[in-house]
């Protein structure tokens, strides 16, 4: 195998913006993708004539630049979409992002009323040690226990007083106090941007961006089912890594985009035993997708749905032809649930037959449906998918981190690397950062 100035462990979009970004510096450059297939947990599956993504993806214009890098990856290829979002909660659809005047509409006065009383008296100026806290705090019991603190239960597998206060986003950004109040009591609807609501989607789904990138660097830069096995270090330096337990190969500088406590135990020799306890404390959570695909023209208009409720197994439906036409035949559908869980769950080793009735059965609550509808089913597990992050993550991470910057030819970059929660467009300007960062040391 040919040298490379740079080795990326990782073909998932930090690997391959890595390389993208290292390809425009003119670096040589190799890419280890364990899988068949490029993209890591950003791909797109195909399922007869139904394609659905390895989650509810879509890009976001969140800086210009990032933008611009798609569009020119993409071209028209790359749709414009308004597609909204719902939450389902006790037999009824409420908008996501929450809406003031949907609020008002389908919730009772003396529960809005309580959301009010909540806010007043939530103690806006308290320090939050964790995400019930800061939820209680933010948005008050009454919203917090109906859309916020369940659904996250549900989602990281942790009671929410484990949970940093880092999970919190801005979701719910708009539903400030005089608003609320003035739609309630005035009738005035004062409604928040929809955050989630307009975004960009390519047009055979979400796998098609680390498909153009693997084609613009060249297919024979990403060499896939070549799993790493080991990181062979002296003095300070990566030296060698180990592919599928048989190739070693001499390296220079290397990104590692693969899970951090994964990347721990690869070493050799094996790092201290303090820091292999750490890595036996962190966590990442797994996803199971629930794909069927159905003889229907749609399950809904939504981009999304959120489930909070425990009575559901899953926490979020995704529609893909809401996306975009192009991902379901004329007059068909595909909806894939995700229902996080972790390893140890009964879940993660159910049989198909029996995951598919049960996830069904529960999926018949929401809307009227037949079994005879059912074209296809195919159930897919994605092992580490993100990072759980507990209260105090962020000491844990510092210390392996600092352990692995003392590699001078080592990068991290990722999701699972860093142990962030990054999403595709922070993907992109992680990679460029990354390639800067070796070019200017």
């Amino acid at each position: 195998m040919k040298n490379a100035d740079i080795h990326i462990l990782g073909g998932g979009p930090a690997g391959l913006t890595a390389g993208y970004y290292a390809k425009k510096k003119e670096l040589s450059f190799l890419i280890f993708e364990a899988g068949k297939q490029v993209g890591g947990n950003c791909r797109t599956l195909q399922l007869y004539d139904f394609r659905f993504d390895t989650g509810a993806h879509r890009f976001h214009d969140k800086g210009p630049d990032v933008t611009k890098e798609v569009l020119d990856l993409l071209g028209d290829d790359l749709l414009r979409v308004d597609a909204p979002s719902e939450i389902f909660y006790q037999d009824k659809f409420y908008r996501f992002p929450l809406n003031l005047s949907d609020l008002v509409e389908k919730m009772q006065i003396k529960t809005l009323l309580k959301i009010a009383s909540d806010k007043l008296h939530s103690g806006h100026n308290r320090q939050s040690n964790n995400f019930k806290e800061l939820a209680l705090r933010r948005y008050g019991k009454t919203l917090a226990e109906r859309f916020l603190l369940n659904y996250s239960e549900k989602l990281w597998g942790l009671p929410t007083h484990r949970l940093s206060t880092a999970i919190s986003g801005n979701r719910l950004k708009g539903l400030d106090l005089r608003s609320f109040l003035r739609t309630t009591m005035l009738g005035s609807p004062q409604n928040p941007i929809h955050l989630d609501g307009s975004f960009y989607y390519p047009k055979q789904g979400i796998g098609m961006i680390p498909d153009r990138l693997c084609e613009c660097l060249g297919y024979e830069q990403v060499k896939l089912e070549h799993q790493v096995s080991r990181l062979i270090h002296q003095d300070g330096r990566i030296k060698s890594i180990v592919i599928n337990n048989k190739i070693e190969i001499e390296v220079c500088t290397v990104i590692n985009t693969l899970p951090l406590t994964l990347t721990l135990k690869l070493l050799a020799p094996s790092p201290p035993v303090e820091l292999c306890d750490i890595a036996d404390t962190i966590r990442y959570r797994h996803l199971l997708l629930c794909v069927f695909c159905l003889n229907r023209n749609s399950f809904s208009t939504n981009a999304s749905i959120y489930f909070p409720s425990e009575e559901f197994p899953f926490t979020r439906l995704y529609e893909p032809k809401n996306r975009s036409p192009y991902m379901s035949p004329e007059g068909q559908t595909v909806i894939v649930l995700e229902i996080p869980c972790f390893s140890d769950n009964v879940l993660w080793t159910m049989s198909e037959a029996t995951l598919q009735a049960k996830v069904w059965e529960s999926l018949c609550r929401v809307k009227l449906l037949n079994s005879d509808e059912i074209l296809h089913y195919q159930t897919h597990r994605l092992p580490y998918a993100y990072p759980v992050l507990e209260v105090g993550f962020e000491e844990k991470i510092s210390q392996l981190i600092h352990y692995f910057e003392q590699f001078e030819n080592l990068y991290l970059t990722g999701r699972s690397s860093l142990f962030r929660y990054l999403h595709l467009h922070d993907l992109f300007k992680a990679g460029k950062k990354t390639i800067e960062h070796i070019t200017h040391s």
